[in-house]
């Protein structure tokens, strides 16, 4: 039997994923239909970005999980959500692929916002039109860590003894954990998660500084317009911050600095 708080839980997630799905898919429509052809390029950045959100909210909203830190480090995932008729396997791809996509978005925009630089920072200030078959293959190309240390999370897991479940009373869910907090595959997962979304937003400041001095430099726009485009570059940089959060919050866990059930189920929300 779940607990109230699980039950709450599975709501919040349940409704920020559906309302992501939804929202992904309707872009994903608008891309399809109204892509005018010089906009192309720019598309494929669009259509990544959907299908990563769709696929991490899709992933979240199956396994619906919620993370306890154990004493010597171990930490230990339990799942309430639809995954568990399929197998703890399963419940651990569907979060192994939510955590680390959530990650990938901040390099997705990372490349959204080079993208930008690059059109606008052409000779003698004329715009670069790149390839779609380019955009694609560095869109690929980015994935390749990602997906390497996603193997290396992945394969670091240990199905939870059937003791620990029932002094736990998690009998009713599926779990899995990872025993060893200082495992090279789980400490190199880690160190990923925590210091890319920093990192991707510190090239997003620079990159973003270059980018609102080429838009000054344009004499042909108008100032409002300017302004709309530099606040629209402001608000796509804290796109990260969850992730940040997220990270801040299980840090502050582990430290035994924030050691209560909300700053677990925190982890996986903010995400």
């Amino acid at each position: 039997m779940f607990s109230t708080a699980d039950t709450v839980h599975a709501i919040v997630l349940c409704t920020l994923d559906i309302v992501a799905i939804l929202l992904n898919a309707l872009l994903l429509f608008a891309i399809l239909t109204r892509t005018p052809p010089p906009m192309r390029a720019y598309s494929i950045l669009l259509m990544n970005n959907a299908f990563v959100d769709t696929f991490s909210a899709t992933s979240s909203m199956l396994a619906i999980a919620r993370l306890n830190n154990l004493r010597g480090g171990a930490q230990l995932f339990v799942f309430a959500g639809p995954c568990s008729y399929l197998g703890r396997w399963f419940c651990h791809l569907c979060q192994t692929i939510h955590i680390f996509f959530v990650c990938h978005s901040t390099v997705v925009l990372m490349q959204s916002f080079c993208f930008r630089l690059y059109i606008v920072s052409g000779p003698l200030g004329q715009a670069r039109d790149p390839a779609p078959k380019i955009t694609l293959l560095i869109c690929l190309l980015l994935y390749s860590p990602t997906v390497f240390v996603m193997i290396f999370y992945y394969t670091a897991l240990e199905y939870t003894p059937p003791d620990m479940m029932r002094e736990m009373h998690l009998e009713d869910y599926a779990t899995v954990w990872y025993p060893n907090f200082f495992e090279y595959r789980f400490m190199m997962a880690m160190f990923f998660i925590v210091l890319l979304s920093p990192l991707a937003m510190l090239a997003i400041f620079f990159v973003r500084r270059r980018l609102i001095r080429h838009i000054n430099n344009m004499v042909n726009s108008e100032n409002f317009v300017k302004m709309l485009y530099i606040q629209a570059l402001t608000y796509q940089m804290l796109l990260p911050m969850g992730v940040a959060l997220a990270s801040i919050a299980w840090i502050a866990n582990v430290a035994g600095i924030w050691t209560d059930e909300v700053s677990t189920r925190i982890v996986m929300t903010s995400h």
